[in-house]
């Protein structure tokens, strides 16, 4: 049999977490855990996280064959502005994907009132 003394001895050593810490730290989980914070400066990793990041401005980014072009969330509307022309989501970053989307906006917006 293993001393008792060792293994308690054992598990207090190896704790990383006080109490305190192990409170916080539930609390933490049962409040939703801790916020994602998203980086507009980094390289775009999906369409999917670029259309949570331009849902607020009714269109979506949707994959063309080497090419990628916004489409309104209002289904009457279609493609909104002119496609954009890079190979890969990762080619921009978050925020210049971003600022394509308002681009295009204010192109069909212009392209609206000329016609």
């Amino acid at each position: 049999m293993k001393n008792k003394a060792a293994q308690q001895l054992g598990r207090l050593s190896h704790s990383r977490q006080s109490e305190a810490q192990s409170e916080a730290s539930r609390k933490n989980g049962k409040a939703g855990g801790r916020p994602r914070t998203v980086s507009h400066n980094t390289k775009a990793r999906s369409v999917t996280q670029i259309n949570r990041a331009i849902r607020h401005l009714g269109i979506k980014l949707v994959r063309g064959d080497g090419y990628f072009y916004f489409v309104s969330l209002n289904r009457d509307i279609g493609q909104v502005g002119d496609s954009v022309m890079v190979p890969y989501v990762n080619s921009f970053t978050l925020h210049r994907w971003i600022w394509e989307a308002t681009s295009a906006i204010n192109h069909h917006i212009c392209d609206i009132f000329e016609s």
